[in-house]
């Protein structure tokens, strides 16, 4: 196990120095490219000549996503005790893979909307480079700190299986203050800012719930493929499963609120089209985020 993390761990931080230099060398081209397309030069020609290595840079950084999402995933069952940065990391990183193939979707939306001026998808497209970075930076910080800590003796098992469980937690909450803060921002697009058609609206709120709920949805699958080699009820310690009772009561009586209070707002406004495909999105990411609070102030109270 020590010998595939120092593997993993070695790879993933080559890959990371690579992929900073990438990602500088990517926004570079992002910036010329904008800068062409607003003194209307040879947009085509600049970018036939480029696609190529830009391509060569994506595909590194793919490989470096795997790369480090599999270090983490190493870490959980190395390291026993939580750590809100490997958590915030699993999550980052999830999503800026997903962005990954949504910088080749912009990409190829600018090259056919460049001819009538300059595309508003340049804004997503430098919001992903940030997100990028953000991760790139944070996992070398990761990768380095922990080289040192993963050639000692492991650390001491609190709980049965309690990183995974907390990590989970963690993820919970990002994913739900996620979606929550996206469906708010299509939200107040449509209703404030920019005059939207509501099919936009509703694909923006479609795919940016998917991106903030994947990374939950695969670390509760990865418990769940350790969990089948247990029986069902050794799936939770004691302890476990005294936090997750009195989160889930507390996440049923808030939910009922929730969906009151929809009731109302739809009863009294009667044509607040928005809210008729808002409210799910916000439902669920509300009892998520609530759910994983409870769950792991419960765990943290006891532990403390």
């Amino acid at each position: 196990m020590k010998r595939l993390m120092r593997v993993s761990n070695n790879t993933s931080l080559v890959l990371c120095s690579i992929s900073i230099a990438g990602l500088i060398f990517t926004n570079t081209f992002y910036i010329l490219l904008k800068d062409m397309i607003i003194s209307m030069r040879d947009v085509e020609s600049f970018m036939n000549r480029f696609s190529i290595p830009v391509a060569v840079v994506y595909i590194i950084f793919g490989f470096f996503h795997l790369t480090a999402i599999l270090t983490l995933v190493l870490e959980l069952k190395f390291f026993k005790r939580d750590n809100f940065l490997r958590a915030f990391l699993i999550f980052t990183g999830i999503v800026s893979l997903l962005m990954l193939f949504g910088d080749f979707t912009l990409l190829s939306d600018i090259s056919k909307e460049y001819v009538f001026g300059l595309p508003g998808e340049f804004n997503i497209l430098f919001f992903s480079q940030v997100l990028h970075l953000v991760f790139y930076i944070l996992m070398a910080v990761l990768l380095i700190s922990s080289r040192k800590s993963a050639w000692k003796k492991s650390e001491e098992i609190v709980l049965k299986d309690d990183s995974i469980f907390i990590n989970a937690q963690y993820i919970g909450i990002l994913s739900g203050i996620s979606g929550l803060a996206l469906v708010t921002i299509f939200s107040a697009l449509y209703l404030k800012v920019y005059d939207l058609p509501v099919w936009a609206i509703k694909a923006g709120i479609v795919i940016s719930s998917l991106m903030a709920v994947i990374p939950y949805i695969l670390i509760a699958f990865y418990w769940f493929i350790i969990k089948l080699r247990e029986k069902t009820g050794e799936w939770y310690d004691e302890k476990q499963y005294q936090d997750i009772t009195r989160s889930s009561l507390v996440a049923i009586v808030m939910s009922i609120i929730f969906l009151l209070i929809v009731f109302i707002i739809q009863y009294i406004f009667g044509n607040f089209e928005l809210l008729n495909f808002i409210w799910f999105p916000l439902y669920f990411f509300f009892i998520l985020l609530l759910f994983s609070s409870i769950t792991l102030f419960f765990n943290k109270r006891k532990l403390g």
